[in-house]
């Protein structure tokens, strides 16, 4: 657990100090406030098959001056699973996990982005039988495009728990953002 935490915050701080030349960002409002929804699939090996579920989230972005933003996040997303002819439900909950992102671009019609997010997260058993409950660090990789400065399109690897883990996708709406 300790040697996750330390390659995340290590990866994380090697984001911070990343500084492309060959692009063109455009100078961008500071604060922003996106609203996401989307779908998840569980990713490890558990019980049962293996459903799309739904994910949920709220993050508020400081935008820096360097091509770099910092966000906290609230998020719901459930591991969904058939097992035994029922449906597992796997929920973690983030009340507040922090991210960091590269954005590449920044600014103009369409803006690729990297990041990583770590946090700490309830995992609960929704619906079914099957999992550990409890308290789990989570470890958040993500790739992803911003149309028109406000339109964000999200690709991540939510890793807390076994039972627990997923892949997403989301599409959200940058509120406050865009082009000063």
């Amino acid at each position: 657990m300790k040697t996750k935490m330390m390659i995340s915050l290590l990866a994380l701080s090697l984001f911070a100090n990343i500084e492309l030349k060959a692009q063109e960002s455009l100078p961008v409002k500071r604060f922003e406030i996106e609203a996401k929804a989307g779908a998840t699939f569980p990713v490890d090996k558990f019980v049962g098959s293996k459903r799309l579920g739904p994910q949920l989230g709220l993050e508020g972005r400081w935008n820096f001056d360097k091509p770099f933003d910092v966000g906290l996040e609230v998020y719901v997303g459930s591991a969904v699973r058939d097992y035994e002819h029922h449906t597992l439900s796997n929920r973690i909950f983030s009340f507040l996990s922090i991210f960091g992102d590269y954005n590449f671009n920044r600014g103009n019609q369409a803006a690729l982005f990297v990041g990583l997010g770590l946090g700490e997260v309830q995992c609960n058993i929704i619906q079914g039988n099957k999992g550990d409950e409890g308290m789990s660090f989570m470890v958040v990789p993500r790739v992803g495009v911003e149309l028109w400065n406000h339109l964000r399109l999200t690709a991540d690897l939510r890793l807390a728990r076994k039972g627990y883990n997923t892949i997403g996708i989301s599409i959200g709406y940058a509120f406050g953002g865009g082009r000063k």
